[in-house]
């Protein structure tokens, strides 16, 4: 199966954009051992490929690599890492997927979508979203933890497109939390944090008033809604479920 770097999606690989001068410098003009990459490919492609690669996942070569630990020259034909065995399989797979996304959308517009390391990555060695992170640690660890871990994402993430920060992210995350009663306190600590970034956030005084309801506070509950009206007093949802609260209903 001939692929090049344009049709590759998450992939465990390669050499990070700072050491590529290095790592270049040890790289064969032949190669051994290429079971993805077409067998002719120029150097100055796969090296490109493995840059690529390098920025999607943020790692470097020895993710994939074999490093000798005296000269830290890389054995780029060992297999001994799965790290590199896996890399072969999501290329495979993506350039399948890649294949259908041509074959199906190809005909309705002229650049047909393609999924690339970076599509599912976003500078991760694990794709995982900020949810499933989040909720892992509250199983794992505890509230306080988890706080403690969303700060420290959001101190070395902000701004990139690695985890989602933006206002409705721990809404969702907490809505989802909340479906078990017993996390709702977890949920609340969650949406308070979301209060010091985003304090004028109705979403977030609403799903804190939904929290409470699950607690089965309803004076408190409505107390959060009356906050989130005063903060979007036109949004029509929003009023109809203060009203319906306040009914009893």
């Amino acid at each position: 199966m001939a692929l090049t770097h344009r049709i590759v999606v998450p992939v465990l690989t390669a050499c990070i954009a700072v050491s590529v001068s290095s790592a270049q410098a040890q790289i064969p003009d032949t190669f051994t051992n290429l079971k993805v990459f077409p067998r002719d490919i120029k150097k100055q492609e796969l090296v490109g490929a493995m840059r690529s690669f390098s920025m999607a996942l943020g790692v470097r070569c020895d993710h994939c690599h074999m490093e000798d630990e005296v000269t830290h020259e890389n054995d780029w034909a060992s297999d001994a890492k799965d790290a590199k065995k896996i890399a072969r399989e999501m290329m495979k797979m993506s350039g399948e997927v890649n294949s259908i996304l041509a074959k199906s959308i190809g005909s309705m517009r002229p650049d047909p979508l393609q999924v690339r390391c970076v599509t599912c990555h976003h500078g991760l060695v694990k794709p995982e979203t900020l949810e499933q992170v989040l909720t892992a640690s509250l199983n794992l660890a505890g509230t306080d933890s988890t706080l403690a871990k969303y700060e420290r994402l959001r101190g070395k993430y902000y701004g990139a497109a690695a985890y989602d920060f933006s206002e409705w992210s721990l809404i969702s995350i907490a809505e989802n939390i909340a479906k078990d009663p017993g996390k709702a306190d977890a949920a609340l600590a969650l949406l308070a944090t979301n209060l010091t970034y985003y304090p004028e956030s109705a979403g977030t005084y609403a799903r804190i008033a939904e929290t409470y309801l699950v607690k089965g506070d309803r004076e408190t509950a409505i107390a959060n809604f009356d906050k989130a009206l005063a903060l979007a007093p036109e949004d029509p949802w929003l009023k109809r479920r203060v009203e319906k609260v306040k009914a009893g209903n």
